[in-house]
């Protein structure tokens, strides 16, 4: 495995649209070209990094709004207690629970902000596996080029009457030793073939 930033690699088939990500186009691997070769990255780890922090993210929420309500409820509870006597529990009993409430929420958000940091760069990391690299290939060839509806408005009506087209096709990676490697689903699948070689300077037919 190897780490990237987002300015090291060029993805090569990445989802079009929102919907994609509810299809069955999720199960195929994410590819990344690098300097070095293609790799494949890992998604799921990425993923599983965005869920919890999404998770965390609505903990922290709920426990704001408890923060809130713990302290309206000390404070409806102190103007309940204050005209009477603390000796008696039944008045000083729920100024405490919504002390204690308080200080629950404040020290559970400060956790879960410390984990959600942790895991927010976990979602933030970029790491992927050596497919091969450039000095295995031999030659790249395009195929099953087609047009599909990339178009992503909120409206699925409005995707299907005013569609967006882009070409989407297969990189075919035949290696020195004979392999065929398929990289599905690449976009602008040739142009994306001439800047990948241009940028990294790579001289395969």
């Amino acid at each position: 495995m190897r780490k990237f930033n987002y300015n090291e690699i060029v993805i090569l088939n990445p989802l079009q649209t929102r919907y994609q990500m509810m299809s069955s186009r999720v199960l195929i691997p994410l590819y990344a070209a690098a300097n070095d070769g293609i790799y494949r990255m890992n998604r799921a780890k990425r993923i599983k990094g965005f869920t919890v922090t999404l998770g965390i993210t609505i903990g922290i929420i709920v426990l704001a709004f408890l923060v809130i309500f713990g302290i309206y409820f000390v404070f409806l509870s102190l103007s309940l207690t204050l005209p009477a006597s603390f000796t008696d529990p039944v008045y000083w009993i729920p100024t405490l629970i919504g002390v204690g409430l308080v200080a629950g929420s404040v020290f559970g958000i400060i956790k879960l902000v410390k984990i959600g940091k942790r895991f927010g760069k976990i979602a933030n990391e970029l790491e992927g596996e050596l497919v091969v690299s450039w000095s295995q290939v031999k030659t790249i060839t395009v195929m099953n080029v087609r047009q599909e509806n990339v178009a992503n408005r909120p409206s699925l009506v409005l995707n299907i009457i005013a569609p967006t087209y882009k070409e989407i096709g297969d990189w075919h990676v035949l290696t020195t030793d004979g392999r065929d490697i398929t990289i599905p689903n690449v976009d602008d699948p040739q142009n994306k073939l001439n800047y990948v070689k241009n940028r990294f300077n790579l001289n395969f037919s």
